[in-house]
């Protein structure tokens, strides 16, 4: 039987006697590392890395080695031994035995299923873990991934005439990422479409002030095309 594995949001793994349970914040970290490389042999070196950055205690490789015995003892009480390998230099996660949430997002963004991704997502990814160097890193990308499938189903939803509805997702995505000119494009398209040009130049008033207040800089091109077409329109 394969474990699941949660890695967006808060750690989740679910063995065949129900969740793991690991005791500690390092050793959830330490799992979660090999998780991202499933399959691939992540060296000691780079756990160490993805642990503590630049601040590694003197005995980091030994802790590292006593996290590692700990994650495999918690995997076992829950009926997942055997789940964690030893591959000098370091550890793999054996691929036949999990079954991990990034790449079941990834799968559907591949095909434009992003519904199906969106509803994976529980929070900011490796949320209890504490992570750095690459690790860090690698939080960053799913973090745009996220942001990725979101803008994505929003133009999904204009395109099928769904307005409202990406209305509603779009005023949420642009208070999380204010300085994505795509995402306010996209909110001036969706209100231009639902018959509601005044709310469009609103939205362009608002980008406008924000990033001439914040950084000094006028709308990029697509933007200020945006508010040309719905200006033309309102003639």
């Amino acid at each position: 039987m394969r474990i699941q594995v949660r890695l967006l949001g808060p750690l989740e793994v679910h063995g065949p006697f129900g969740p793991v349970r690991f005791t500690g914040a390092r050793r959830r970290a330490v799992f979660a590392l090999l998780a991202l490389r499933t399959g691939r042999l992540v060296s000691r070196s780079a756990l160490v890395d993805g642990l503590w950055g630049e601040d590694v205690p003197p005995t980091g490789t030994k802790t590292l080695q006593g996290h590692v015995a700990k994650v495999r003892r918690a995997l076992e009480l829950a009926g997942a031994p055997g789940v964690v390998l030893t591959r000098e230099p370091g550890y793999v996660l054996d691929p036949a035995r999990v079954v991990v949430d990034v790449e079941e997002f990834d799968g559907h963004v591949r095909r434009g299923r992003y519904a199906s991704a969106l509803a994976l997502h529980r929070g900011d990814p490796l949320a209890d873990c504490p992570v750095e160097g690459w690790a860090a890193a690698e939080v960053v990308r799913l973090r745009e991934e996220l942001a990725f499938a979101e803008e994505s189903h929003a133009a999904a939803l204009c395109l099928a005439g769904r307005h409202a509805e990406a209305i509603g997702q779009l005023e949420r995505l642009v208070a999380l990422y204010p300085l994505r000119e795509s995402l306010w494009d996209l909110l001036m398209e969706a209100q231009h479409r639902a018959g509601r040009p005044g709310d469009a130049l609103r939205t362009y008033r608002r980008v406008r002030a924000l990033l001439v207040e914040e950084f000094g800089m006028e709308p990029g091109d697509a933007l200020r095309r945006r508010e040309a077409a719905v200006l033309a329109g309102c003639a």
